[in-house]
């Protein structure tokens, strides 16, 4: 009998281990890494300072968008699927033209540049506000030994543990940081008056621009804001680069189905519920408490203020509640440097596939390619050195990197649009209801950058 239940029990303990394998396996692959790259420090700055600055009024853009993404990274994984092993930057040089190929490739290495830029200032500035400080207003010697031990730390971590072990490492940074904010937006949620200023927000609309409070006639712009949040949600090198992860992971025309499925449930379903539970924290937590009449934290008492990492961090104190409290900031803080890690590394990982493909030179992510491991650790350890000779606190430094990323995306979704369409493509060529999603996205980027290029010069 003790045997039957022991076996019973131990039936019971493999299935359900069996469920949990099959559930995460959903997830994991080439759309995991992709959305945990994603969910960086670019994606917190840019929809957590939406909802402290605008409250709702930008949540449309961060919902609206999500089925353009998937559409677009599901037609580079067929593609690649479909173009025998050649990587994206080869076959726009052969088949487009040269010109176009160092084009993007020069525009995508500066942006990242910057970007990678911002993602160690934020896992810096997240390192400082874990210990409930602000960081210095000029890079001193203790930033720049921050700096230092954060890049070795990325670099030991990445390149010496291969692609199937950055995968796992981002996948769980993914799913951490996606539970915490749940857990504030949800109380956030439970007060009736939330859900009339939240249906207002699904209204397509650009809010005004907000004044800051003491801030010498400076103002945070609602046009801008959804120029970094588009800029994020719409990353060029990602959408290029999308099947180089899906060839390195062995990915062939039978996996189609089954990849586009992993692209739902990470970029629709994770990615898609952070970019909208991380606005709805923070216009519940950040810009409906401080009004200038609530509390005050390190000095900033308006939304208008907010735009430091440990300031931003009073976002999860709803999730502490009590004594507790004073953790949120603290947690927020050690959050913000496994997202400025994931963003750091997906951003290497992709440019070293476009530089190494660029060069002619073998582009797949192996223990035995040495080639790939020296240009992906250079690519996480230059721009991190470079970040303290770069002044500006890390949200802003992720907000510029962001605007900057559309000005390259329509280049990408066109190259996409035009090589999903060919007829060497077959049964995998673009339908009509995939091309009318493609072009939608085409025209998104192309007027939000043409828009924001002549705002600048304005």
């Amino acid at each position: 009998m003790a045997v039957a239940m022991s076996a019973a029990t131990t039936n019971r303990e493999t299935a359900g281990g069996n469920f949990l394998l099959r559930f995460f396996a959903r997830f994991l692959g080439p759309a995991a890494l992709t959305a945990a790259g994603m969910i960086g420090a670019g994606a917190v700055a840019t929809r957590l300072l939406a909802g402290a600055w605008f409250g709702f009024g930008l949540l449309w853009v961060a919902l609206y968008i999500i089925p353009l993404v998937i559409v677009t990274l599901d037609s580079a994984s067929r593609v690649a699927m479909k173009s025998a092993g050649r990587g994206m930057m080869d076959m726009i040089r052969s088949e487009i033209g040269p010109w176009l190929a160092w084009l993007i490739f020069g525009a995508a290495f500066l942006v990242n540049i910057v970007v990678n830029m911002s993602q160690m200032a934020a896992m810096v500035e997240g390192t400082y506000g874990a210990f409930g400080s602000l960081p210095p207003a000029s890079a001193g010697i203790g930033f720049g030994v921050i700096t230092v031990a954060l890049t070795t730390a990325s670099v030991t971590l990445a390149v010496l543990g291969g692609y199937k072990r950055v995968e796992r490492v981002m996948v769980f940074l993914l799913v951490a940081k996606l539970v915490c904010f749940i857990i504030v937006a949800t109380k956030g949620l439970l007060d009736w008056y939330t859900w009339p200023a939240l249906a207002h927000g699904l209204v397509p609309h650009v809010p005004a621009d907000v004044a800051v409070v003491g801030g010498n006639g400076r103002v945070r712009e609602g046009f801008t804001q959804m120029l970094a949040i588009a800029g994020q949600a719409l990353p060029p090198t990602v959408f290029l680069t999308y099947g180089y992860l899906h060839s390195n992971a062995g990915y062939t025309s039978a996996d189609a189905k089954r990849a586009f499925w992993k692209t739902v449930y990470n970029l629709g379903f994770l990615w898609g519920i952070f970019s909208v539970v991380v606005i709805v924290a923070g216009t519940t937590a950040l810009h409906n408490v401080y009004t200038g009449s609530g509390p005050v934290f390190l000095g900033v008492s308006h939304f208008s203020q907010i735009e430091s990492i440990p300031v931003a961090g009073q976002v999860l104190g709803p999730a502490f509640p009590g004594v507790l409290s004073f953790l949120a900031p603290r947690f927020f803080s050690l959050g913000l440097v496994g997202a400025g890690f994931t963003t750091l590394i997906s951003v290497s990982l992709t440019m070293t596939y476009i530089c190494l493909d660029v060069a002619r030179r073998d582009w797949h992510f192996t223990k035995e390619n040495k080639t790939f491991q020296a240009v992906f650790a250079l690519w996480i350890a230059v721009p991190a050195l470079m970040t303290p000779f770069w002044a500006l606190p890390a949200l802003l430094k992720a907000l510029i990197a962001m605007i900057g990323n559309l000005l390259l995306a329509p280049a990408a979704v066109a190259v996409i649009f035009y090589f999903v369409n060919r007829r060497q493509m077959g049964e995998f060529k673009a339908n009509a209801g995939r091309n009318v999603l493609l072009g939608a996205t085409l025209a998104f980027a192309l007027a939000l950058a043409v828009a924001g290029v002549v705002r600048f010069f304005r």
